[in-house]
């Protein structure tokens, strides 16, 4: 596949995902947006063309660490935002070609700057939040969404007691999703050189709080132990389209795929009952700060300089976080911009799906995967921390230290 008809080639790396070619997409809607933005950079750059390549997923990562560090990686790739920082040594700066650096979400500039230069182009995002039913907590709570976790255990309580419905849930196979509270009790996974520091007391002590809430959820019952067998992200919102469930923490995008439309081809109940629910900051600590995992996709050049093709392919990789674009492809794909200002110009970003102010000022609290190599062993040993304790296999202080340890261990292993 070719972007572009110029002469002299230029190598990039996706994934099938952005191919705008709409048969050929994963997300056929945002496929034109993708089409339009190409069609302007073969327009402005006629002696070149892209030449594109899809890895196969799963050794992506992996062949182009490798052909980075052997010195012929492609000229520019799409990256994950949690690959960033492990490519911050062959990423090339775009200062010259991203305008308005300051207008993007804190979380973004944290991790795709380094000294001054901005080495990828991150170009949408989402969030987590929790998902309540505005009539109940009208009932129970005078309308307002629990703040912190206190108050979140009160309501939920109260729920629980007098309705025939579950609480509060959440996904706990999935460690974003719960990683606010983490974040939230002040803790920290890893120190600038990406090494895990969830043994200092300060962090330690975050993830007990962390799991000891978890713990007083399944013991108030205001969350059920069937949490731990949640895995899709689609259950928790059936379970309140279907009224069994009085919050839960989500995505941002479930709002418009899980509960304003039908979720399943047998579903009967009325299109506007969506319009119960509300979004806002997931609880915290009553001495913490609100925090929401975010996640999304960069663009980033590999070939050094700043003439002929090099300036070429950075202004390719730029063009994908220009506010047009950005606006044109988020709202084609209902995914969430890195750029402030893209959510204040509804000609360029107008989205149907509701609580678009609410997701702006969420995102103001995003913080990023940690992109390190050890994150992932992280992430799979806090889902089995979270899990043991709410089956009741372990306490958050036993459970806690066996997640240090597993950690540790996986890090220093040669």
């Amino acid at each position: 596949e070719r972007f572009g008809t110029g002469g002299t080639a230029l190598t990039y790396q996706t994934s099938t995902f952005y191919t705008p070619v709409e048969a050929e997409s994963d997300q056929p809607a945002a496929a034109p947006a993708l089409r339009t933005q190409h069609e302007a950079w073969a327009e402005n750059h006629p002696d070149y063309r892209i030449d594109v390549s899809y890895p196969a997923f799963g050794q992506w990562k992996d062949n182009l660490l490798t052909s980075a560090a052997e010195g012929n990686p492609p000229d520019g790739s799409t990256l994950d935002s949690q690959w960033v920082a492990d490519f911050y040594e062959y990423l090339q700066p775009l200062n010259d070609y991203v305008e308005d650096i300051d207008d993007f979400f804190p979380f973004v500039r944290e991790t795709t700057m380094r000294d001054g230069d901005l080495l990828a182009a991150w170009k949408y995002t989402g969030c987590r939040c929790l998902y309540y039913r505005q009539d109940v907590l009208d009932t129970y709570n005078d309308g307002d969404p629990p703040e912190t976790w206190e108050e979140l255990l009160a309501v939920g309580q109260d729920i629980v007691e007098s309705e025939d419905m579950d609480g509060y849930m959440f996904q706990s196979s999935t460690a974003l999703a719960n990683l606010p509270y983490f974040w939230s009790s002040g803790g920290e996974l890893l120190d600038d050189e990406g090494a895990p520091v969830l043994d200092r007391d300060a962090n330690r002590r975050a993830l007990v709080d962390a799991l000891g809430f978890i713990q007083d959820l399944v013991e108030t019952g205001v969350t059920p132990q069937r949490v731990a067998s949640i895995e899709e992200v689609e259950a928790l919102p059936r379970e309140g389209r279907a009224g069994n469930l009085a919050m839960f923490v989500g995505n941002n995008d479930q709002i418009e795929r899980n509960l304003k439309n039908v979720v399943e081809d047998d579903d009967d109940i009325p299109d506007d009952r969506w319009e119960r629910w509300r979004v806002a900051r997931i609880p915290r600590p009553a001495d913490g700060e609100h925090t929401t995992g975010v996640g999304g996709w960069t663009e980033g050049a590999f070939r050094e300089g700043d003439s002929d093709g090099a300036a070429a392919m950075k202004e390719f990789i730029a063009k994908f976080v220009e506010p047009e674009a950005m606006g044109r492809y988020c709202e084609a794909a209902a995914l969430l911009p890195t750029r402030e200002s893209v959510f204040d110009d509804s000609d360029l970003y107008d989205p149907d799906s509701p609580y678009q102010d609410r997701f702006r000022e969420f995102l103001q609290d995003g913080v990023a995967r940690p992109a390190r190599p050890i994150y992932s062993t992280i992430a799979s040993e806090y889902v089995v921390a979270i899990q043991d304790v709410v089956t009741g296999q372990s306490d958050p202080e036993s459970a806690a230290d066996t997640m240090v340890a597993n950690v540790n261990e996986e890090y220093e292993a040669p």
